[in-house]
């Protein structure tokens, strides 16, 4: 497994998003003096705009991620208390179409839960890759730091198809200390869980079946289906516990 942490400027993607939509413009045959150059914008660069607005935007535990929902905590910081934090967490998590709940706010600093779909690229795939999201996964002073667990495929993949200029900040191996809430499961749990997400399982669509994951592991379905079950669970019991 391998852990990669990447980093982007949004004046980047923003001027990328633009450019694009130029473009299109100028491929429609629009006037190059209208007011549509002039103006260029796009509900993505809207988004983006606000995020230059925030001091700090940053996850704290991640609940679930999977191809059906994703679910995690948190931390919300403006730059000044000028910015409402109800109205910016609307306009941005609204256009992601993800539900949100306030969980605690002190002036410009909240801590909110989402849930909502995986996010999707242009093309609808998933736009992890079936890779993982790890800690720190944050938006900080104009840039996005990102951290991402993957097999080698998974990692080339990913940066091969990523739409913008990414810096890699670092690609090593993953590791798991003592105190990691996967060293709290089982050998055959650990084992389970581990293959099933290097050979593609709980990617989208999934790259290997219940039946073939149990056949290499050289176990029942129903055997399988209940070491991953409780595996699931005593991972996310580990989480929300924190």
């Amino acid at each position: 497994m391998r852990r990669l942490v990447i980093e982007w400027s949004i004046n980047e993607v923003i001027k990328r998003i633009r450019d694009r939509e130029i473009e299109k413009l100028k491929k429609s045959g629009t006037d190059e003096n209208s007011d549509l150059f002039r103006k260029v914008q796009s509900t993505e660069i809207d988004r983006l705009e606000n995020l230059k607005r925030i001091k700090s935007f940053q996850m704290l535990n991640i609940l679930r991620f999977d191809s059906f929902e994703v679910a995690a905590i948190f931390r919300f910081e403006a730059k000044d208390e000028s910015l409402k934090v109800e109205e910016f967490l609307k306009s941005l998590l609204d256009s992601l179409k993800v539900e949100y709940r306030l969980l605690e706010q002190d002036g410009g600093a909240c801590i909110f839960f989402i849930k909502g779909k995986p996010p999707q690229s242009s093309s609808g795939a998933s736009a992890m890759n079936g890779m993982y999201p790890m800690l720190p996964f944050e938006v900080r002073d104009g840039k996005v730091r990102i951290t991402l667990v993957g097999d080698i495929e998974q990692v080339k993949e990913f940066l091969e198809r990523s739409e913008v200029n990414y810096r890699v900040v670092s690609l090593t191996d993953a590791k798991f200390s003592l105190n990691s809430p996967i060293s709290h499961l089982t050998e055959k749990q650990q084992e389970a869980i581990s293959l099933a997400f290097r050979l593609g399982y709980f990617d989208t669509p999934r790259k290997i079946s219940a039946e073939e994951l149990a056949q290499k592991l050289d176990l029942s379905s129903s055997t399988l289906a209940v070491h991953l079950r409780r595996a699931e669970r005593r991972l996310l019991a580990d989480l929300l516990s924190e």
